[in-house]
């Protein structure tokens, strides 16, 4: 055993600059949860949107019809993000399908910005 352990005043545990850092890296992280986490939200309650749409329709249902029923979960909704002319009605194999594609930049801090990317698709029943 070396002569540090048998010391009395010898203390064990983090300084506070080591502390520091912990709550650096800890704020960093809780701050891009509070940013990036609105995005998926939304991203959930539109994929929830074009879901509603798609149970309620069926190939066969026009695509102003599928417009319309998308342009109203959407207002419902107050998703803004995203216009109807971006969703896509593709034909897949066995019927129709709904689809969406798009980008949503949020800015953090200065000129650093974070780019997610979401795609989703919905066949219609």
């Amino acid at each position: 055993m070396s002569r540090t352990y048998l010391n009395k005043q010898y203390q064990g545990g983090m300084t506070a600059a080591g502390w520091l850092i912990i709550m650096a890296i800890v704020l960093f992280f809780m701050y891009l949860a509070i940013k990036l986490v609105p995005a998926y939200m939304e991203y959930f309650s539109i994929k929830s949107s074009l879901k509603s749409v798609a149970e309620e329709s069926d190939s066969s249902t026009s695509k102003s019809d599928l417009k319309r029923y998308i342009s109203g979960r959407f207002s419902v909704n107050s998703i803004d993000i995203v216009e109807t002319d971006d969703v896509e009605i593709k034909d897949v194999t066995g019927g129709k399908a709904l689809y969406i594609e798009y980008e949503n930049r949020i800015a953090l801090f200065g000129n650093i910005s974070a780019l997610l990317e979401f795609k989703h698709e919905e066949p219609l029943n």
